[in-house]
């Protein structure tokens, strides 16, 4: 992630630089554009407790989701659709990790790891602006589909088995905003973007000491993204 936010720097500085404008009709020339490229990741997840956690009468105190760093590389196909708008897909195979910290009465729980492998193709509308000195910025928003490869959900897991398994697809909903600079043979761009789970990917085990004092998981990821598109 450190190395992501120097990269974008870098460009930031690139682009000021090097203000001569470039092939400024290059974009209205064709309509498909392919790219590469890399992201880093923060993951999280919005966790809702079942009512029988409020119900339990052991030992445990609280159920706390926490954030990891991640990252992923793809590649990217866009379709242009008039003057400022773009229909895009960026396939992306992601590894991260989300971590549900359990403290007990007399002392801390496990700390309860889901690692993710997931292969990821969203399709989101872009709306950018002119590029007048070689810079631009844009926005875009769309749907994203995910298939976690290492998803523990056709597992039987045991009542007292410290693991919570999530389904191998969720969905999402995701929007961001990026700022794109025109090199001599491509466009380099830096994107934010954050992504919110839309189904519940939660696989409970009702009498679970883990799964079972939960009833919801919805995935959420922020991504700081560095693309080179032709």
């Amino acid at each position: 992630m450190r190395k992501i936010i120097v990269l974008i720097l870098l460009l930031i500085v690139a682009g000021k630089s090097f203000s001569q404008p470039r092939d400024y009709n290059r974009d209205y020339r064709k309509h498909f554009f392919w790219g590469i490229a890399f992201a880093g990741t923060s993951a999280k997840m919005k966790m809702e407790l079942d009512p029988v956690f409020w119900q339990r009468t052991d030992s445990i105190q609280s159920i706390r989701p926490c954030g990891q760093a991640g990252g992923g590389f793809g590649g990217s196909v866009a379709y242009r659709m008039g003057k400022y708008w773009e229909i895009k897909t960026l396939t992306m195979l992601q590894l991260h990790q989300r971590d549900i910290q359990y403290t007990w009465q007399h002392s801390p729980g496990p700390n309860i790891k889901i690692e993710t492998i997931s292969f990821d193709i969203p399709l989101t509308l872009k709306y950018r602006s002119d590029m007048p000195n070689n810079t631009r910025m844009y926005v875009l928003g769309g749907v994203r589909w995910s298939h976690d490869f290492q998803s523990n959900e056709g597992l039987v897991i045991g009542e007292s088995k410290p693991l919570i398994a999530m389904k191998a697809n969720t969905y999402y909903y995701e929007f961001g905003a990026g700022m794109e600079f025109r090199l001599d043979f491509v466009d380099m761009s830096v994107e934010l973007k954050m992504s919110n789970g839309l189904n519940n990917a939660l696989v409970r085990v009702p009498n679970s000491y883990y799964s079972g004092s939960l009833s919801a998981i919805f995935p959420r990821l922020f991504s700081i993204s560095l693309m080179a598109q032709n």
